[in-house]
């Protein structure tokens, strides 16, 4: 017997509603794909557009609104983080700074709030499957842009930054999306072909030539070669790796793209050069390195001077040291908000990680280690659309599988369907019930 998860729950659906769900369902992959690929904020980077990315995020908020009840099932660690989050940045506000620019970073956060909570709303249980397939087409397409970008540089945007971005614009912000990406959307491809999209999305990354994201996709992928994720066997993934490392070890491609890219007589490829010539010789002094460099030893700085309650919101944006932040997230916090700060980052990831049993435990974990690692490398963490999705999408699963597990009937027991036509694993809703289990 075949049944969609609402109809073994025996629950009656009217008209209204399964027009309503099928509203949902294509209203959350639309914001997947125009938030986890940054697009809003690339057209109005890129000047096609001059539609702020707010318009966008206001759009599909209005359409989310028929939605609105699912968010008193927010899970409350999630809950209790975001209201901490802006009772600790409100309290900054009227004690230590009510600057310009301390609103500004206050209105930043508290959209940052609303996002999570406005695509948490839209992500059902139905559709899980659907936005995990469209947050792969999305790192395909991102591997593709960065790859053509790689050959054709300037092609997205006439900023040049030295190393491809695609539609992030900035290579530092495709490198996470990359990974966030891979994460989240590396279990809906069936087992024998997961080792080769974790290959592709690595190839993506590299291209950006973005460190922390380089050394976060290592660390992750051995991670989920460990926990048997990208293949039932640990060997299976022995042979690629043997002649990756002898191609490494043979052709040096260090020197031979330091090589091609110098040859390059415009010069757009200035910052792959400079970050290859590091890669070869760490000792060599890089500009970005050195100024991250100089940031971070003036944000603990700050943070000596006022340990406990901090120098106020956005106070690394105010300084004379540098015309950039810290570059670390830690630190941002910190500086603003004292010792209290550096629970921030922490406390959103255990909000989706804690008794998450939505995901596979691996794939929490490399969330979990990748995110508090990107922290040392970005200080726009919480900021960034695509990371806030995924955090919206994992609450939004812990919710779903808390629902089904308090009102499935546990006379039977979910499998997945046979069919293996497809590439992907079947959506749930295709899953049927083939067991029937007695007391």
């Amino acid at each position: 017997m075949s049944s969609n998860l609402i109809e073994q729950f025996n629950e009656p659906r009217s008209v209204v509603r399964t027009l309503l769900d099928r509203y949902q369902y294509l209203l959350s992959i639309a914001a997947t794909l125009l938030f986890f690929s940054d697009f809003p904020d690339y057209v109005f980077t890129a000047k096609i557009t001059s539609i702020v990315p707010l318009v966008w995020i206001s759009i599909i908020a209005v359409l989310s609104l028929p939605f609105i009840k699912k968010i008193g099932n927010i899970p409350r660690p999630l809950l209790l983080w975001m209201l901490f989050y802006i009772f600790i940045s409100i309290l900054s506000l009227m004690t230590i700074s009510a600057d310009e620019i301390s609103f500004t970073d206050f209105r930043a956060k508290a959209l940052s709030v609303l996002f999570i909570v406005m695509m948490y709303a839209l992500f059902q249980q139905r559709s899980i499957t659907h936005i995990k397939i469209t947050i792969l087409l999305v790192v395909l397409m991102s591997v593709g842009n960065n790859l053509f970008e790689l050959l054709n540089p300037k092609v997205f945007t006439e900023v040049n930054v030295g190393r491809p971005a695609g539609f992030f614009v900035d290579p530092n912000k495709a490198g996470c999306a990359l990974m966030l990406g891979m994460l989240m959307s590396v279990t809906v491809v069936k087992k024998q072909f997961r080792w080769i999209f974790v290959l592709i999305a690595g190839v993506g990354i590299m291209a950006t030539f973005s460190r922390g994201a380089i050394l976060g996709w290592l660390i992750c992928t051995i991670l989920l070669v460990a926990g048997r994720v990208l293949c039932e066997r640990r060997r299976t993934i022995l042979v690629p790796a043997i002649i990756l490392v002898v191609f490494l070890a043979s052709l040096n491609p260090l020197k031979l793209m330091t090589d091609y890219f110098k040859g390059d007589p415009t010069g757009a490829n200035w910052d792959i050069v400079n970050r290859l010539e590091e890669f070869q010789n760490p000792s060599l002094s890089e500009d970005s390195a050195m100024d991250r460099q100089a940031v971070a030893v003036g944000a603990w700085m700050m943070f000596g001077n006022s340990p406990f309650w901090g120098n106020g919101l956005a106070s690394t944006r105010k300084w004379m040291i540098a015309d950039i932040s810290t570059h670390n997230m830690y630190l941002y916090y910190m500086a603003d908000h004292g010792i209290v700060g550096i629970l921030f980052l922490p406390g959103a990831i255990l909000a989706v990680v804690y008794k998450n049993r939505g995901e596979q435990q691996i794939i929490l974990i490399c969330f979990a280690v990748f995110l508090s690692l990107w922290g040392f490398f970005s200080h726009e963490v919480l900021a960034e659309r695509y990371t806030l999705s995924t955090i919206a999408l994992l609450a939004a699963m812990n919710t779903n599988q808390k629902w089904y597990l308090k009102h499935t009937n546990r006379n039977f027991q979910m499998a997945p369907s046979m069919s293996t036509a497809s590439l992907f694993l079947p959506p749930v809703r295709d899953r049927k019930i083939i067991t029937q289990k007695r007391d």
